[in-house]
């Protein structure tokens, strides 16, 4: 099973939006509330696939996604850090979502090597993600590719006027081809 790392294309949304919105179903349930995940369905994470898609890139930003056997099956969001006053060399992994029937395949590692080398591409010297404290899965793939807590927290805002804690991770980048360029 060979993974392919492209740009995503117009055609993509759908098989985009279903990976989303399955990820988000298994990963988050019982940690964030069930109204709130009810709203990740695959019709609306498609749509918000086409909408992504089709607008041009922010300077600095990429979108990488993971194709097997012609179907998407997940994706890394890349771009400048996204927090209120960071530094330009500072970049951000926004997301990275693989679909559940691809979890230990590979995908997620080849799709955070292309997260990696796109950060070091755009210059940024480091990087930053935030990860949900019970998300222990991630949390250990993160560690395992070299990122660490940094003892940083805030609240994400959920769609219900909810909140819940968000722990950021960082990554320096030095090393990788492109890092500081």
């Amino acid at each position: 099973m060979a993974v392919s790392i492209r740009e995503p294309l117009p055609s993509d949304a759908a098989d985009l939006g279903r990976a989303h919105a399955a990820a988000w179903q298994i990963t988050y349930k019982g940690v964030i509330p069930d109204e709130v995940l009810e709203t990740y369905t695959p019709e609306r994470r498609t749509r918000m696939w086409e909408r992504v898609i089709a607008r041009p890139r922010e300077a600095r930003e990429h979108i990488a996604v993971a194709e097997i056997d012609g179907a998407v099956v997940g994706f890394a969001w890349t771009s400048a850090c996204r927090d209120e006053g960071s530094p330009d060399s500072l970049g951000e992994l926004q997301a990275i979502n693989v679909a559940p029937s691809h979890l230990g395949t590979g995908v997620g590692l080849a799709l955070i090597e292309s997260a990696h080398r796109a950060l070091a591409e755009a210059g940024f010297a480091d990087s930053v993600l935030w990860v949900l404290p019970d998300n222990a899965r991630a949390r250990r793939f993160y560690e395992l590719c070299g990122w660490r807590a940094d003892g940083v927290e805030r609240a994400l805002e959920l769609q219900d006027g909810s909140s819940i804690p968000e722990i950021r991770y960082g990554r320096d980048l030095t090393g990788i081809a492109g890092a500081g360029a």
